[in-house]
């Protein structure tokens, strides 16, 4: 069941008596939460109704004995069971003892005054197990997944426009870049840039540089841009701004030899013939990392990152062997000719 599904019928009091929030997206699973607390009309000063229990920390037993309760002077009770590690293939060694037969009599016969909600931050649960089969079979099984490019820039642009801002494209695709298309991030980030532009409602690209702050990824990507761009002035005047900012530069070396190793991999990968999905696949990184390598090595020759890639290697071992001055070198690396 998709998300905006459930939100759906959510807002309309139609509830299920179990559901299972199945997947890592933070933003997707709190939205979820706060839709049914908000509809399942609980009094707001009576707290006792919604309760939070951790599997880290206590017994499966008292979820079901709370479940198997009624509501205190309300409709409902709403609970919400975090890392139940027992519905997937983690082992964890605890002094904690889980009941899962009793949670399989529970969901064969769950009180109709409980929504219970498992909230199941993996990718998938372990289906070898009988509760978990049984738990896919009685309860509403609510997909939480990160989103894809494909759905995240629909999704995130319906939201932009429901609360009544504009952002022009070259805005939008900066703000994916500088969240790395996170949608937990970049929901977080519109909350303060709607604050910011509250009076005009138009959201610019200039507004997104402003606002949102650069990663030592983000700003270490500039400065291979520069390097691949034989832009000498503007790399050193970069790196010499990541030191003032308190950055090392043996860890500014390390990721820049992964973004290198990264564009090589992406460069040979394409002219074998790889589309984008299937060198996602095959490098198991973030499609949209993967999207905006395509885009940077396309003007690069493979022989041309080798040599680079090679020339990083180098430097790193006569830092670390103490053959050359840690911040010398790094320099001279950025004001070679290329």
């Amino acid at each position: 069941m998709t998300l905006q599904t459930e939100l759906a019928k959510i807002r309309k009091k139609d509830f299920s008596h179990v559901y299972t929030l199945l997947g890592t997206e933070s933003y997707l699973i709190e939205t979820f939460k706060k839709e049914l607390k908000e509809n399942v009309s609980l009094d707001e000063a009576n707290d006792l109704n919604i309760i939070t229990f951790d599997m880290n920390e206590i017994e499966l037993s008292e979820v079901i004995h709370e479940a198997e309760t009624i509501p205190f002077f309300d409709d409902y009770k709403v609970i919400f069971v975090e890392n139940p590690y027992f519905l997937t293939a983690e082992k964890k060694k605890s002094d904690l003892t889980h009941d899962t037969v009793a949670l399989e009599a529970y969901l064969k016969n769950p009180l109709e005054t409980t929504i219970l909600v498992f909230v199941v931050s993996v990718e998938k649960m372990d289906e070898r197990k009988k509760v978990v089969k049984l738990l896919k079979k009685e309860s509403l099984v609510v997909d939480v997944s990160p989103m894809t490019e494909k759905t995240i820039i629909p999704y995130v642009g319906s939201y932009i426009e429901n609360e009544g801002y504009s952002m022009d494209k070259q805005a939008f695709e900066r703000m994916m870049y500088l969240t790395n298309m996170n949608l937990s991030q970049m929901m977080n980030e519109l909350n303060k840039l709607f604050l910011y532009k509250v009076e005009s409602k138009q959201i610019t690209k200039n507004d997104i540089e402003e606002l949102i702050p650069k990663s030592l990824e983000h700003n270490i990507f500039d400065l291979n841009q520069y390097v691949l761009g034989s832009k000498p002035e503007k790399s050193l005047l970069l790196y010499q701004d990541l030191l003032v900012g308190g950055e090392e530069t043996i860890k500014i070396l390390s990721i820049l030899i992964g973004q290198i190793r990264l564009l090589l991999q992406v460069k040979i990968l394409v002219e074998m013939n790889y589309q984008q999905s299937n060198i996602t696949d095959t490098l198991k990184i973030h499609p949209y990392r993967i999207k905006l390598a395509v885009q940077q090595s396309r003007p690069m020759e493979s022989k041309k990152l080798g040599e680079m890639m090679n020339e990083l290697i180098e430097l790193d071992y006569q830092i670390k062997t103490g053959q050359i001055d840690k911040e010398l070198g790094f320099e001279l690396f950025l004001l070679k000719p290329r």
